[in-house]
């Protein structure tokens, strides 16, 4: 029996908002928008700007590994109590956490001895854990840089950027989203009670399967802002840690409005790629692979439309790396019925105009 916990902590929103500032290589992709970049390095500046993408090389996942450590940390869990954490830990063991060494998604690639002698230092263990655990070239590049730098050194600079990073960024950010995430808390726990675990948590994801790994006790969803609309996956220990994007629009009381759940689809079908991948997809389902094979085009820009099209609810995705996507059957009668309820019946004497 797994159990499910619904929480925020500050310190996944931390992390979260930093992922996506080192990684303006994603920004069409990101809700945030380029604003949101323009005034984050505004308030940042240049210095402190080059000195956290330095640090991460660009790579999404260096400071995803440290979503483990903000798990841990006794409630509230804020900025400020993950800073602490990482202080407490040695540099060795930083440099390790950095690495994913505690990551189960890691440990797959690569074996614990491979990368504890790879942080020791040697150069063998280091090119095949390189290649073992990369995810592009962007952390290829990251892990040498966390590979090549005195642990002293590294764990210097993180905790420097991280405090800097909560003083001029976070702090401000959070007094905005704080109660956004608080609300919606309460609105994924309202939606838990009412729904199974298998269909809440394709609900909560925008249609991505969730299957609890084995040894897993706890899947710990938590709302987020910063990285939307994308889901983060991660596992810890016995927990396996979710974090869902927070829904960008919210119902008005003016009648004119559109419901969100018709803008939100409207939005994702307003491009002619999309569609026509919709249309492959209503034939079966596929791995990203065979769908960038059939449309010739590079898995990064697919993955673009398919995360926009999931956020949706209009296609969904099988676990792990190689999950199948597939249209949701029940996607085009909801648009119909949003169409019917949105838009008023035009009178029989009108339909000649």
């Amino acid at each position: 029996m797994v159990d499910l916990a619904i929480a925020t902590r500050p310190a996944y929103e931390f992390i979260l908002t930093a992922t996506a500032f080192v990684t303006p290589q994603r920004i069409d992709s990101y809700d945030v928008g380029p604003a949101w970049f323009t005034r984050t390095e505004a308030s940042l500046g240049p210095e402190e700007t080059n000195r956290i993408r330095a640090l991460t090389g660009g790579c999404e996942h260096v400071l995803v590994r440290l979503l483990g450590v903000a798990h841990d940390l006794p409630a509230p869990g804020s900025a400020g109590d993950l800073i602490d954490g990482l202080a407490r830990l040695s540099a060795d063991d930083l440099r390790l956490t950095l690495l994913g060494y505690y990551s189960k998604r890691i440990r797959r690639r690569a074996a614990p001895e491979l990368i504890r002698d790879a942080a020791g230092g040697d150069a063998a263990a280091q090119r095949t854990f390189v290649t073992a655990a990369s995810d592009g070239p962007d952390c290829e590049s990251a892990l040498r840089s966390i590979l090549g730098r005195p642990a002293e050194d590294l764990r210097v600079e993180l905790l420097g950027v991280l405090a800097t990073w909560r003083e001029r960024v976070f702090d401000d950010h959070f007094a905005i989203v704080g109660a956004i995430l608080e609300r919606e808390v309460d609105r994924l726990r309202h939606r838990s009670a009412e729904l199974t675990l298998d269909r809440f948590l394709e609900e909560a994801t925008g249609g991505a399967t969730v299957v609890a790994e084995p040894g897993t006790e706890t899947i710990e969803v938590f709302p987020h802002w910063a990285l939307r609309p994308w889901n983060v996956f991660w596992e810890h220990a016995t927990s396996q840690i979710v974090g869902v994007a927070v829904p960008t629009e919210h119902a008005s009381a003016n009648p004119d409005d559109p419901p969100d759940r018709l803008v939100s689809l409207a939005k994702a079908l307003g491009d002619e790629r999309r569609l026509r991948i919709l249309r492959r997809l209503s034939g079966g389902s596929y791995t990203l692979q065979e769908l960038a094979d059939h449309f010739a085009i590079p898995k990064t820009t697919l993955l673009h439309h398919l995360v926009m099209l999931r956020a949706a609810g209009v296609v969904r995705v099988g676990p792990g790396p190689f999950g199948r996507y597939s249209l949701r059957p029940e996607m085009p009668r909801e648009l119909q019925r949003l169409l019917e309820a949105y838009l008023p019946a035009v009178p029989r004497d009108r339909r000649g105009d």
